[in-house]
């Protein structure tokens, strides 16, 4: 509110009330405004010169940190009104996270201009030199490596990236963009299989004692479900939230659902648990996961842990549809909708999401009967060789698990068999 207040008075109005129809007019407004600039590039823009409009932006890029956590309408707005500043009275050195953050803006699900997307995530990387602005890589490097990146490359590229930017951030002293790049990472290592379960678990632990040794225990907490999730697929016995914390899982759980905010900390626990869950076959408490925060699973920016809620939810989904036909219909709703979503980002991205595509529509297709059981079958043997294919060792292992399930299912035990033990050797790869 103090930011919006000081934003008033630089000439800089942003409602308290914006909805997603008015934010939805902003974005349109912004590309308008873009493309009627007549600058083939944005770099070319002049610097910006008025003292009110750069104090103005100082205190957007303030706003954006406290607005995320807050109200997500006036965070999009508040990108919104850096991106126009820019265009209409010149550049600054936080233009560059301005087209970061409305290139992030551009993968929700209401505008999902992927391309676009793309095009001012490159923009932003460019203009960290072009406008000198050194100190805002690591706000830049949370927007593109980790919503718009993997919408078009290799999810497992940003691994080095997110580490260069944790670095800076960590040198710059700003200890919010090096939870977030961490948190990011944590996710792309394990999630995405950029690294092997032992090698993400030690570059995890040793960035999270660093930042308990700067007495960053709030950020920790933002870490400590990764760091838990990560030893656990390990096969380790520590409980980390004794360790570092002094408390149980469950009661660290319990206390921060109970807290007010917190959001993206929340997020992050169910995440985490769900994706445990489902990596150890107990899909009865993915399901407790999904029914606790479903409706936030497919809103938002898509950050690569939006994307693997929704994956997750798909598969629990399908699952719960063949196991409880009571509620078969809405449980068949929840996976045929996160296949829809992931159909539409394998588009653009088939790297990162052509072999989830195909192990949702194989379990789609167990659900459906025998009539499609050559299928289903096909589909499950395209998708662990297109993970295997793409590098994707804990996808590889999972889909393996799900065809030995579909097998068990016609009492094809040998089969089922092979693919227990392709599974196998997958997770022992990755480091389970």
């Amino acid at each position: 509110e103090t930011c919006l207040s000081v934003l008033r008075t630089l000439g800089v109005e942003i409602s308290p009330n914006a909805n997603a129809e008015s934010l939805l007019t902003e974005a349109i407004s912004v590309k308008e405004i873009i493309r009627n600039s007549h600058i083939h590039n944005l770099l070319d823009l002049p610097k910006m010169e008025d003292f009110d409009k750069m104090a103005a932006m100082t205190f957007l890029n303030t706003a954006v940190l406290c607005s995320y956590e807050t109200n997500e309408f006036t965070f999009f707005f508040v990108i919104c009104r850096m991106v126009k500043l820019s265009v209409r009275h010149g550049l600054c050195s936080i233009s560059a996270v301005a087209f970061s953050l409305y290139g992030a803006l551009l993968t929700c699900p209401t505008l999902s201009d992927f391309d676009e997307a793309y095009k001012m995530g490159r923009l932003a990387l460019m203009a960290i030199d072009r406008l000198n602005a050194f100190r805002m890589k690591p706000n830049v490097f949370l927007s593109f490596y980790g919503a718009i990146a993997h919408c078009k490359e290799p999810v497992q590229a940003s691994i080095p990236k997110l580490l260069e930017g944790y670095e800076v951030a960590f040198a710059l002293g700003d200890m919010e963009r090096v939870t977030g790049i961490l948190q990011l990472y944590a996710a792309v290592a394990v999630w995405g299989c950029g690294d092997k379960l032992t090698k993400a678990e030690e570059i995890i632990r040793i960035h999270f004692r660093r930042m308990l040794q700067h007495k960053q225990d709030i950020s920790c907490k933002n870490i400590l479900p990764h760091l838990n999730q990560v030893a656990k697929l390990t096969g380790s016995k520590e409980n980390v939230y004794v360790t570092f914390f002094n408390t149980t899982e469950d009661n660290f759980f319990e206390e921060e659902m109970n807290r007010r905010g917190a959001h993206t900390r929340k997020l992050i626990l169910h995440t985490c648990r769900m994706y445990l869950a489902v990596m150890c076959g107990d899909m009865e408490s993915a399901a407790r996961e999904y029914e606790r925060n479903g409706a936030k699973y497919q809103g938002g920016i898509r950050f690569f842990g939006t994307t693997t809620r929704v994956f997750l939810a798909g598969i629990v989904g399908f699952y719960l549809a063949r196991k409880r036909r009571l509620d078969e219909k809405k449980w068949a709703q929840v996976g045929e909708i996160s296949m829809d979503t992931i159909k539409s980002w394998t588009q653009d991205s088939s790297w990162n999401y052509a072999h989830k595509l195909l192990l949702l529509e194989a379990e789609c297709l167990f659900l459906k009967g025998e009539e499609h059981e050559h299928i289903a079958a096909a589909k499950y043997n395209e998708s662990i060789a297109l993970a295997k294919k793409h590098k994707f060792k804990n996808e590889e292992g999972l889909a393996s698990q799900k065809a030995a399930m579909f097998h068990l299912e016609y009492n094809r035990k040998e089969e089922a068999l092979s693919h227990l033990k392709h599974a196998k050797a997958c997770y022992e790869c990755w480091g389970a």
